[in-house]
């Protein structure tokens, strides 16, 4: 039976911009970035959980299955990080404006006939929107979304830079850059691009030359604590 998705949810969806954005992160997953890593398939059933991709009972049985089918976890596996990487290498070539590597586009196109077989028509609140038919035991079912999500995403950024990778140094998430001006430079603006307007301030102001003044005539100590 084809089941209409949950919608999308947690923080990486909103700082990423669009599902598969956020499976090429869970490659940078980090405590400063707030990514959830994916190292296995049981932490990939997991992301799909906490990113709105599968149901709690959809989850529980892909456990069950990968339980009895270790083997061909592990392949599924192998498939996803594969994805991950060629989804990563468009994703860098479409920022710069270059052609993405044609190695990688076929892989997804091969991806995508397969896992576009599941895609239905189901009724939704407001009408048909997509669901999900095919084998609920086919352990790269949670791969699916994502892989209708990229398609989306890169059609919808044909012929501009839509998706881009943060500009801050020791960053490489990568997010849909939605701004008007199509300039958006960090994946976050509370965080990396607080950061780097700091950065600049802090040259900007010459601060950084009188800080290395004070270190190389030796003065340069913690500050004492206030008396009480």
């Amino acid at each position: 039976m084809a089941r209409k998705p949950p919608p999308p949810r947690g923080p990486q969806l909103e700082l990423a911009g669009a599902l598969c954005v956020a499976f090429v992160n869970t490659a940078a997953a980090g405590p400063k970035n707030r990514q959830q890593g994916v190292a296995g398939y049981d932490e990939l059933v997991s992301w799909g959980q906490q990113a709105g991709v599968l149901s709690t009972l959809e989850a529980e049985r892909l456990r069950r299955v990968a339980g009895d089918r270790p083997g061909e976890a592990e392949a599924a596996f192998a498939r996803a990080a594969r994805l991950r990487f060629d989804l990563a290498r468009i994703f860098l070539a479409t920022a710069k404006e270059e052609s993405p590597p044609r190695d990688a586009l076929d892989a997804l196109n091969a991806a995508l006939a397969e896992a576009l077989t599941g895609l239905r028509l189901v009724p939704g609140e407001q009408g048909l929107t997509w669901g999900w038919g095919g084998d609920e035991n086919a352990l790269d079912r949670v791969l699916w979304p994502v892989l209708h999500s990229a398609g989306e995403t890169l059609v919808a950024a044909a012929g501009r830079p839509q998706v881009r990778q943060c500009a801050a140094k020791g960053c490489a998430l990568y997010f849909v850059d939605r701004s008007a001006s199509r300039q958006q430079r960090w994946c976050d603006m509370k965080t990396c691009g607080s950061r780097a307007k700091a950065l600049r301030y802090y040259y900007r102001t010459g601060q950084s030359d009188r800080d290395e003044k004070k270190r190389n005539l030796g003065v340069w100590r913690k500050r004492r604590p206030r008396k009480a």
